[in-house]
């Protein structure tokens, strides 16, 4: 059994990444609204970072409750899935142009929708606050989407 905190400081991990290719991003922007758009996407990674953090802390006191533990099948696919799907694309999108890594940004949004809402059946006490990481993202992707679309 692994502790559920092994598979938070992977969310942190991807938190960090999001939000140094965001401010990266917002950088490069020459119109205002999608700079204005990148550093709100940055400062809210910057946010999730925050609120992983803490529950690692929360997760890394003594817990005999048997929510925060996660079976070893369960943690190897998390860990594989960020490893094949997430990072790798994160690094991608620092060699890219802003319209391809807009698309790429699409699909690392999603993917981490679908990292954080495996979370959810071993985050006991801390579901709530993964939910909220969960609905934030989605909304990060519908704001790319809206922007692609223009």
């Amino acid at each position: 059994m692994v502790n559920l905190s092994e598979l938070l400081s992977i969310a942190l991990n991807i938190e960090a990444e999001g939000y140094t290719f965001y401010a990266n991003l917002a950088s490069a922007q020459t119109d205002e609204q999608s700079k204005q758009l990148f550093q709100n996407l940055a400062q809210q990674e910057r946010e999730h970072q925050e609120i992983f953090k803490k529950l690692i802390g929360e997760f890394s006191e003594p817990d005999s409750s048997k929510d925060s533990w996660v079976s070893e099948e369960v943690a190897g696919y998390l860990k594989s899935y960020a490893s094949m799907s997430i990072f790798p694309a994160i690094t991608k999108m620092k060699q890219m142009n802003s319209r391809e890594a807009l698309n790429l940004a699409v699909g690392v949004e999603k993917d981490s929708i679908i990292f954080y809402s495996e979370l959810l059946p071993y985050a006991g006490k801390q579901k709530e606050a993964i939910k909220k990481i969960i609905s934030e993202e989605k909304r990060h992707l519908m704001d790319l989407l809206t922007l692609l679309s223009q």
